[in-house]
C-alpha cells in the first residue's frame, strides 16, 4: 500500500484515502515526520477498512469512476458526445456533452462540475427552503461550493455549507444532508436531542447507513 507524508499549513494530521487507493499524510510543517507514521500505524485499522470500502466502491460503480455515467438524484447517465453541444444538455437518454470533452478527461470533469454546480444551484436551495418551514429553522446564509471532504456542514452564525455534489445522491439522501445541517441551527451537537430533532423528518439511522455507500461521490470531481 502506497503511503505518501506531506507537510501542509495545517495543526492536526490528517489522513487522506484516494479513490485509486493511495493514501496520503498531511502533517504540521513543525512536526516530524516519525510522529505522523506514528498516527498512521495507530489508525491502520481505519485506514484498511476505509481503503477496503473505496476499492470495492470503485469495482462496483467503474463508469462513474472513469466519467463514462454520472448520477443524477441516484439515477445513472450515460454521458455522450455531440458537436455543436457547448455546455452539457440532459436529454431522456443521455447528458449530452461538448465534443472537446470526449477525449480529455480534464475538459469532462471540467464540464460536469459546472454542470452539478448549476444543478445544486436550482435544487438544493429549494429543499432547503421547504425542510426550513418544516423545521422552523431558516439559515442567514446558503453556501453551495465543491468540497471534497464532507456533504455539509452549519456553524454558529447559522450559516449552511452543501456540497454541490449532494445532487447526485437519491433524493432521499439528499434531503437527509439538508435535515441534519438544519437541525445542527437547533443543536450545533450530535446530541440525544439533536437526533431526535432529525428523527422527526426521516430515518436517520437508515440514512446515514445508505449513505456511506455513496462517500466516494464526494472526491469524485
Amino acid at each position: 500500500m502506497e503511503i505518501i507524508y506531506k507537510k501542509a499549513e495545517r495543526k492536526t494530521v490528517n489522513i487522506e484515502v484516494r479513490l485509486e487507493g493511495a493514501v496520503v499524510v498531511y502533517y504540521p510543517k513543525y512536526c516530524p515526520k516519525e510522529r505522523a507514521e506514528a498516527f498512521v500505524r495507530e489508525k491502520s485499522l481505519w485506514i484498511d477498512r476505509k481503503r477496503d470500502e473505496i476499492l470495492k466502491n470503485r469495482a462496483r460503480n467503474d463508469d462513474i469512476f472513469e466519467l463514462n455515467t454520472i448520477l443524477l438524484l441516484g439515477k445513472r447517465v450515460v454521458l455522450m458526445y455531440e458537436k455543436g453541444v457547448v455546455n452539457p444538455v440532459l436529454t431522456e437518454k443521455a447528458l449530452l456533452m461538448p465534443i472537446d470533452a470526449e477525449k480529455s478527461p480534464e475538459k469532462k470533469r471540467e464540464y460536469l462540475k459546472k454542470y452539478i454546480k448549476n444543478a445544486a444551484n436550482d435544487i438544493l436551495p429549494q429543499c432547503v427552503s421547504f425542510f426550513a418551514e418544516k423545521i422552523g429553522k431558516c439559515p442567514t446564509k446558503i453556501i453551495i461550493s465543491q468540497q471534497k471532504s464532507i456533504w455539509g456542514s452549519c456553524n454558529t452564525k447559522k450559516e449552511i455549507r452543501l456540497n454541490a455534489k449532494l445532487v447526485m445522491l437519491p433524493r432521499d439522501l439528499m434531503e437527509y444532508v439538508v435535515i441534519h445541517e438544519l437541525c445542527h441551527m437547533i443543536e450545533l451537537n450530535h446530541s440525544q436531542k439533536f437526533w431526535q430533532n432529525v428523527n422527526l423528518f426521516c430515518d436517520s439511522e437508515k440514512c446515514r447507513k445508505n449513505l456511506k455507500q455513496y462517500n466516494y461521490l464526494i472526491s469524485l470531481f
